[in-house]
């Protein structure tokens, strides 16, 4: 069996009396195109922090190519290769793209500047964040500062820095958050075009965004793991699940109650729905001798 490139073991994470994650084993496999997806408060950020090293657990291990970072620091884990971007930016917005970008190449090869090392250009890291700008399409923005940038477009850049640091690990925290729906498509593209070697660990509430994706999701509910499968296999589950709650008498009658006549469907049922629905408009369209267009 393959070893996990990142994986979790029994791993909770409490602040009081309220757990925020519970138990959550998890693996990220090489090159995997994984989705993390829950309802709000469901612990999605936690459990990323505790991966990060932001947060440590209260129990359990997190292990990187088998090795327990567990009490490891968030800048030795980024220097093992895990990297990530944030639901709202971090990016310095005075300072141009390539700026930006050259400063994560910099910081990763050691040529950042410090007390004791000047601050220069060295051209292999500008020629680095040049092709990561290339990459991504953001070349022609190299030089213009980011509060000209549209939003999109920034979130591209915060990409092409997470990519600077060249991970193993890329977690991606709503990589469209605040995007207009005309940019998201960047955002989508990037994302599609992301090295295979990479695991990628995708946290968004955009159903879209993760059903083009993932090929595997993990649903957390109240800080513990529901479940987890491919997209047909989670559907399948939450559909199943919403038609046993809709079915349900208490559910039924309240619906009831405000006007709305509850329906039910497991995948199968509305397959077949959709079957004879088609089915009985065909036979009207043929009757009617409505001619094919």
């Amino acid at each position: 069996m393959t070893q996990p490139l990142l994986e979790t073991r029994a791993v909770s994470k409490h602040f009081g009396a309220l757990r925020a994650t519970n138990d959550v084993t998890f693996c990220l496999e090489e090159g995997a195109r994984h989705a993390l997806i829950g309802p709000n408060g469901a612990g999605k950020t936690t459990f990323i922090n505790l991966l990060t090293g932001v947060l440590l657990p209260s129990s359990g291990q997190v292990l990187l190519k088998g090795e327990d970072i567990t009490q490891m620091e968030q800048s030795a884990r980024v220097k093992r290769g895990i990297a990530r971007t944030f639901q709202i930016n971090r990016l310095f917005r005075g300072l141009s793209v390539l700026e930006n970008v050259y400063i994560s190449v910099a910081e990763r090869v050691g040529a950042a500047p410090s007390m004791f090392r000047p601050a220069g250009k060295r051209a292999d890291v500008i020629d680095e964040a040049m092709h990561l700008l290339e990459t991504l399409k953001l070349a022609d923005d190299a030089h213009r500062t980011i509060t000209g940038l549209p939003y999109g477009r920034q979130r591209l850049v915060e990409l092409a820095i997470a990519l600077g640091l060249k991970p193993e690990v890329l977690l991606l925290d709503e990589p469209a958050a605040g995007v207009p729906s005309a940019e998201s498509h960047i955002i989508l593209d990037a994302i599609d075009a992301l090295p295979k070697t990479i695991g990628v660990l995708i946290i968004d509430h955009d159903m879209d965004l993760v059903f083009r994706f993932a090929k595997k999701i993990t649903v957390l509910v109240r800080g513990t793991m529901f479940a987890e499968g491919t997209p047909k296999e989670i559907v399948t589950l939450l559909q199943k699940e919403i038609a046993a709650v809709v079915k349900s008498p208490d559910i039924k009658a309240r619906l009831l109650e405000v006007g709305v006549v509850p329906e039910g469907n497991t995948p199968e049922e509305f397959s077949a729905y959709l079957k004879a629905d088609i089915a009985k408009w065909r036979k009207v369209i043929a009757d009617a001798k409505i001619p094919k267009i």
